[in-house]
This record gives structure tokens, sequence and C-alpha cells, in this order.
């Protein structure tokens, strides 16, 4: 069993209607508190003031704050997965344009939620539980990748890419956490650094020119 497995069995997780809106009510408010305080500053009891519930009916879910965000993350993740560029623009003409179109919506995503930055691109500093919940969506955008490119190029056969296009996230977001962390947003001028570097390595695997597929020449 995995660490994560571990952590992620110490939350009880509601089957009742009731229980769940109370359930999602806490993550709400940890969310709400997220936007001021980061999380070593939110207690369980804080939440508790901030949702208008006693800690013991915190703490029935989530016997420690760290917990709470760790189902913040999930919810996140699985939002910032379903929202980020699903279909690809029909008059994109690089790989190139693609991958950078692709992360500036992810540059919007993360702008517009505060909080989300906080626990997804910080969170995995301080914990692990989170750490691998991200990892294991990097796989699922990096999947989302190579369907995005699919969809619009001939692609020729790449050994190893999906494993390609994880490392390029992770070294994404080390300069987007950076960003973050410097001026509490993922600046233009981050993502400008952050597109040259993910450019870069991209072009030790992929061809500096791929085709478009039959159908997207025909609708230019």
């Amino acid at each position: 069993m995995s660490t994560q497995d571990i952590t992620r069995a110490e939350i009880r997780r509601p089957s009742q209607k009731r229980s769940q809106a109370r359930f999602e009510a806490i993550l709400d408010g940890a969310e709400k508190l997220l936007e001021n305080l980061p999380p070593s500053a939110i207690s369980i009891h804080a939440i508790a003031a901030e949702v208008g519930i006693s800690p013991p009916s915190i703490y029935h879910f989530f016997p420690e704050p760290q917990l709470v965000f760790s189902a913040l993350a999930e919810r996140y993740l699985k939002r910032f997965e379903a929202g980020v560029l699903s279909e690809a623009p029909k008059d994109v003409k690089s790989w190139q344009e693609l991958q950078t179109l692709q992360y500036r919506a992810g540059q919007k995503w993360f702008n517009e939620h505060p909080a989300a930055r906080q626990v997804l691109l910080e969170g995995p500093a301080w914990s692990s539980d989170i750490r691998l919940q991200d990892l294991d969506s990097n796989l699922v955008t990096a999947g989302r990748s190579i369907e995005l490119m699919t969809q619009t190029f001939v692609m020729p056969e790449i050994p190893d890419l999906h494993d390609r296009l994880v490392e390029i996230i992770v070294i994404n977001d080390a300069i987007w956490s950076l960003s973050i962390h410097r001026y509490g947003l993922i600046t233009d001028e981050m993502e400008e650094q952050a597109r040259r570097a993910r450019i870069a390595y991209s072009r030790t695997f992929l061809p500096e020119y791929l085709p478009l597929r039959a159908d997207r020449e025909d609708a230019r």
C-alpha cells in the first residue's frame, strides 16, 4: 500500500446527502480561507468558524487539517482536467503553438483560482499526499496533450512520448510555482520563461515540424 493510500484512507467520505453537503461545505470554507491565508495558518478551528459548525464535525471527516487540503487538491485537479483546452483549436499551425495555447489556458485557470494555486502549485512542497495526486494528474494531462496533438497533426512514432510530456509538466510547474512564490500569481513574464523551457525540452524528442492532418488542412 502506498503512502497516498494510507493518507486518503483517513478521510471519512460520507454516503448520505446531508453528510455530503457538510463535507463539501467544509471544503468551501477552507477554500475561502485560502484566498487570504497560507495553509499553514489554517486550523480545523478556523475552518469550523468559517463554516459555522463545530470542530468535532470537521474532525469526523478530516482528523488532520492537511487532509482537508488533500480533498481540495482532488477537487481542483478534477476541475482543472475537465476545464482546460479540451479541444484543439482549428487554426493551429504548429505543435509549438498548440502547446503554448494549452499551457496559457492553464495559466489563466490558475490565476483565476487563488486557492487552487496554493494547494496544487505550492501544496506538493509540504504534502506528500498532494504531491502524489499531482503526479497522477500529470499523467492525465500528458495523455490529453497527446490527444490534442493527434487530433491536429500526423504524429510519428515517438518512444516514451507520454513520459516526456509528463517531464515537461514538471518543468513547467517548477517555474509557475516560482512565479507564485515571488509574485502571488503566474505572471506573463514567468509564463514566457516557462514556454521557452517547454519548447526547448520538447525539441529534444519532437521534430521541428509536424504536418497537419488532412482534415485540418481542408479546414484552412
